[in-house]
């Protein structure tokens, strides 16, 4: 555990030495060259992309979840076979104890449905590297005591391994009882709050119906779409600017900078843009991660909707985003007249929420070719005026992009299911960009 820690401190200092180079274009180059050299040596272990190791990257294959599933075995460099990693994973989800590992390698599942999910492996120096990097651009450094509470689908090793006499991390487990999680934050009190969106949601409507003063002096979203309304609603309540970190299984992609606003990861990882539209408003990112050897990623394309950013503020070089959309999974497509018509998930997002301000949180579901589930909650107002006005919304916008016979109907939904990511805009059609 020793050697651990020091493995942290250790890429922990070297990100801060690092950090100037940042502001610099051609340095975050330099930076992110420097750890390339090094990476490409390592694929040799990789049957998969051996024989690739010295070309140039245009010349690997952009990967996806299935094919990247599909070539798990022979992608990743220390020999471990899909079943058995998937094996261990599944029963650390069953158990709810997340230890167990394969040969030192740390096993973990992203939260896709059954069947759907994806593997990640990463050794015990990837892990201290990851830890680093959160402490530096997350986390940040302070030589007071602080508490730092973990809302998550799973645990890991890590956070109770970095535990030291100045940093204590808290796993609550969003599986259980989010009441109790909510008192029992309240009554410790922890520095900096981590949570999904979905779940900063619920501890602050507690702190806010109990009367209790946020004392936070981080709150930090992840693994959700942050919505503008919820990040407003956030702010207001615990009385913090809520910053964000945007990771997925494909790893540690991008922190917020001291301006407000995501920066991707440039000084290692590589940024491709698959535009989605002419506008070239909206791309998929496809990823290359320098940092990454265990199970090298490499030209990933992450089904994400983003909107790049300008030239920020804070003077960082690398690369801003703008905006999250959601995944690609949860456009919706029509065909109609011979053609393809595609609304994107801000355009359903903008219907509803403009249409009532009284409505507090929905979910809008495509359910089938012309049918629409819609759920509103409001706490305040009439109900039935406020659903109606979201529905003729949505049914304007559809008349907009000329969709004809769309079918909407009124569903009644648990908003935070335990375990399970919260969006509001679904496609359950499954028909996809």
């Amino acid at each position: 555990m020793i050697g651990f820690k020091l493995q942290i401190l250790w890429h922990f200092l070297l990100f801060r030495w690092q950090r100037r180079m940042r502001y610099n274009q051609k340095l975050v180059h330099q930076l992110r060259a420097t750890k390339e050299n090094r990476w490409r040596k390592n694929l040799q272990k990789s049957p998969f992309y051996k024989e690739l190791s010295g070309q140039s990257l245009s010349q690997f294959p952009i990967m996806d979840k299935s094919s990247f599933m599909a070539h798990f075995d022979d992608i990743n460099t220390v020999g471990i076979a899909k079943e058995e990693a998937f094996k261990v994973g599944l029963d650390s989800e069953k158990s709810r104890d997340f230890s167990p590992t394969i040969r030192g390698i740390t096993i973990g599942l992203s939260s896709g449905t059954s069947g759907n999910r994806g593997i990640f492996l990463a050794s015990q120096k990837e892990r201290a590297i990851w830890v680093a990097a959160v402490l530096d651009r997350v986390i940040g450094f302070s030589l007071r005591k602080r508490k730092v509470a973990f809302f998550l689908r799973a645990n890991s090793t890590l956070y109770e391994s970095v535990n030291s006499s100045i940093l204590q991390f808290q796993f609550y487990d969003i599986k259980s009882d989010m009441a109790q999680h909510c008192q029992t934050v309240a009554a410790t009190r922890p520095h900096i709050l981590v949570g999904q969106p979905s779940v900063l949601m619920h501890i602050a409507r507690y702190f806010e119906e109990k009367q209790i003063a946020a004392r936070f002096e981080k709150v930090i979203s992840v693994a959700e779409v942050l919505e503008n309304d919820q990040k407003a609603y956030l702010e207001k309540v615990f009385k913090k600017r809520i910053e964000q970190v945007y990771q997925c299984t494909e790893g540690f992609l991008a922190h917020t900078c001291k301006a407000g606003f995501l920066h991707f990861n440039e000084d290692w990882l590589l940024i491709e843009k698959k535009y989605l539209d002419e506008e070239k408003k909206r791309f998929h990112p496809v990823i290359t991660d320098f940092l990454r050897t265990t199970q090298p990623i490499i030209r990933y394309e992450l089904n994400d909707i983003i909107h790049e950013g300008v030239a920020c503020s804070c003077g960082l070089k690398t690369m801003q985003i703008a905006k999250i959309e959601g995944r690609s999974d949860d456009v919706f497509e029509f065909d109609h007249a011979g053609k393809t018509i595609t609304i994107y998930p801000d355009f359903i997002r903008q219907a509803v929420a403009f249409s009532s301000d009284v409505i507090d949180n929905y979910v809008v579901t495509r359910q089938s070719e012309k049918k629409i589930g819609l759920f509103i909650e409001v706490s305040k107002g009439d109900f039935l005026n406020a659903y109606g006005k979201a529905e003729s919304a949505l049914q304007s916008l559809f008349e907009i992009f000329g969709i004809p016979g769309i079918t909407i109907i009124r569903e009644e939904e648990q908003l935070l299911q335990k375990g399970v990511k919260f969006k509001r805009i679904r496609n359950e059609s499954r028909q996809t960009i």
